[in-house]
């Protein structure tokens, strides 16, 4: 235990004088608590090897995300407007979940749908929403590449009104604290630059497009390469890479925001990809089973009406 005769201030002065007796050793048993805490919670700083794996899915999972997209291909999405309309908001809403905003559901459409924001609610989360649906049309209209100069185009839409201007698309020079978690990015503009570089050099080494996918949001969101909107920036990255290669977006449902956020801690402080990889195939698979079910019902009723009374 630490002696209750060596507790001092911060400035150097020692406190334990002015406790009332039995003080001293209640203060210094909680003091000692605390430092084992602080011991326990080792502190992770930027691990360049992260960048280094990039066979993340497994041939059975591969199968079942393939057998996914037959189900649902990205053309049958995109050429339907009420399901580009339906699972944007979708999106768009858990997306900003994610990031801590207030807007539930019902807001989040109000909002997109009439331009009203919600009673009580802060500016900067219907402004956080509003950037999310450009981010969004920005990524269906446009034929943008996987590309420093595509993610500096996302940012800069994310983050209007979400920091100063001069800090838009500009990578940080400064410390950053992630909360929740142990893991210190780095801190100086030269290797966060030095960093993405190599990063979307290895994203083009990877065949795999759902390996791609997925190592482009994990290591965006790890590097943290701007001052803020990182993870927002990341995952409409993650959906552009699919969207390139032909296949179904991601689609995150509020109820899966706890996963994802254990799954991006989780390899911030590990470099593992599992639980993020979990979240994703479930969500994946949760996003078709629910658009083929909308096709099913229609087919069914087709079937219906071209049968005789």
């Amino acid at each position: 235990m630490i002696p209750a005769t060596n507790l001092v201030t911060t400035s150097g002065v020692q406190y334990d004088r002015f406790l009332p007796d039995g003080g001293k050793d209640k203060l210094g048993t909680a003091l000692q608590g605390r430092l084992n805490i602080l011991e326990d919670a080792v502190m992770q700083s930027y691990n360049p090897q992260f960048l280094g794996t990039t066979d993340i899915f497994s041939q059975e999972e591969i199968s079942l995300l393939d057998s996914l997209n037959a189900k649902v291909p990205l053309s049958l999405f995109l050429g339907n407007d009420s399901y580009v309309k339906k699972y944007g908001i979708d999106f768009i809403h858990t997306s900003a979940m994610i990031e801590g905003n207030t807007y539930d559901r019902n807001d989040t459409l109000t909002l997109l749908e009439y331009g009203r924001t919600a009673g009580g609610k802060k500016y900067t989360d219907a402004k956080m929403i509003l950037n999310m649906r450009a981010a969004f049309d920005l990524l269906l209209s446009k034929d943008l590449d996987v590309s420093k100069s595509s993610l500096l185009d996302m940012h800069y839409v994310l983050s209007d009104e979400m920091v100063a201007d001069n800090e838009r698309a500009v990578p940080r020079n400064e410390s950053v604290a992630i909360a929740g978690c142990d893991y210190i990015p780095l801190a100086t503009r030269e290797r966060l630059d030095s960093e993405l570089t190599y990063m979307m050099g290895k994203y083009k080494s990877i065949e795999g497009v759902y390996d791609r996918a997925l190592y482009l949001h994990c290591n965006l969101a790890y590097l943290q390469y701007f001052k803020d909107c990182n993870k927002r920036t990341a995952r409409m990255m993650l959906n552009l890479s699919l969207k390139n290669d032909g296949k179904m977006l991601y689609i995150p449902s509020p109820e899966s925001v706890p996963g994802y956020v254990r799954g991006t801690v989780s390899y911030y402080e590990t470099g593992s990809y599992e639980l993020f990889k979990e979240h994703f195939v479930n969500e994946y698979k949760r996003t078709v089973e629910s658009i083929h079910a909308i096709e099913s019902a229609r087919t069914q009723e087709q079937d219906i009406d071209q049968t005789p009374r």
